[in-house]
């Protein structure tokens, strides 16, 4: 008799789609980190902070918590065409956050849905989560 081979539905993944306006930025790339958390007690804290702190604390964090933090990381400029995107393993974390390192004013960070399609529109100042087609 073979092994039933299953696949778990809490690995899931998030397929990104992502658009990039032309004025992107004040004309300017961005910085964009996928953040997928394995701990309730870190993802509250990191819940809490704009992409300016993420960004500030980053490496610093990654060193305190490599097993509970995993970090995707793009960087985009202005106008750029972005091939689909995959983030793995997002179904089993605690949360995703998102982060764009904006240079204008404003928390510049989301929670994401832990699987699924995401679109994602990067503006001029900010970026915006679209609703799913």
């Amino acid at each position: 008799m073979k092994p039933v081979r299953s696949v778990s539905h809490t690995t899931g993944e998030i397929n990104l789609y992502v658009t990039v306006d032309p004025a992107l930025n004040n004309n300017s790339p961005v910085a964009v980190d996928v953040v997928v958390v394995n701990n309730k007690g870190i993802l509250k804290e990191l819940s809490s902070f704009t992409a300016q702190a993420w960004f500030e604390k980053r490496k610093t964090l990654l060193r305190m918590h490599p097993s509970e933090i995993q970090v995707s990381s793009w960087e985009w400029v202005p106008g750029q065409e972005v091939a689909p995107l995959k983030v793995p393993r997002t179904g089993i974390a605690d949360g995703v956050l998102l982060f764009a390192n904006y240079t204008s004013a404003g928390d510049h960070s989301s929670v994401l849905p832990r699987n699924g399609t995401i679109n994602i529109a990067l503006g001029a100042k900010d970026f915006k989560i679209l609703p799913r087609p």
